[in-house]
């Protein structure tokens, strides 16, 4: 008959947590290099997030774009932000200025380096707490979205009276 330790299964529990706050950990970060299909994947735009008793703050780093050029979503506790960004280098035509084509021939532009992408994107971010949808307000000024989410009134703290017996 097998004989039982007290506790021998603690530093395998241990072990179990920590290899369960490391998974996780990974999971939430934003993907590395070479992980996922495209190389900033989910890293566009950078973002801050921050709450107080009242709203969650999202601030989001679009430079270049307008407001036209983005769109906002929220639904419960999740904010989506969707956009493009268009093409900031101008392809010179035949005849050496840039943008004139007229259906000529264009020179060929060689990257060296393109950390700036252009093109859709798309990033969900997901609150700390459910939302108030329609009280939501966003705004851009210079390169910097700005969304406050009020927080869903059962989300919100209430003081609660302490009586004594």
């Amino acid at each position: 008959m097998p004989t039982f330790r007290p506790g021998f299964a603690f530093p395998l529990e241990e072990l179990r947590d920590e290899l369960d706050r490391v998974w996780t950990t990974l999971t939430a970060a934003p993907p590395l290099h070479g992980w996922g299909t495209r190389h900033a994947e989910g890293v566009f735009p950078a973002v801050a997030v921050r709450e107080s008793d009242e709203a969650i703050a999202v601030e989001a780093e679009l430079p270049g774009l307008d407001a036209s050029d983005v769109e906002i979503t929220v639904a419960g506790d999740e904010l989506l932000v969707k956009g493009s960004r268009p093409e900031t280098c101008p392809v010179a035509s035949a005849s050496g200025r840039p943008g004139d084509g007229n259906g000529e021939k264009k020179d060929h532009v060689t990257w060296h380096r393109r950390e700036r992408g252009t093109g859709a994107f798309e990033r969900r971010i997901a609150l700390p707490v459910a939302v108030d949808a329609s009280r939501v307000e966003a705004r851009l000024v210079d390169g910097v979205l700005t969304v406050i989410c009020p927080k869903a009134a059962e989300c919100q703290p209430h003081k609660v009276a302490v009586r004594s017996a």
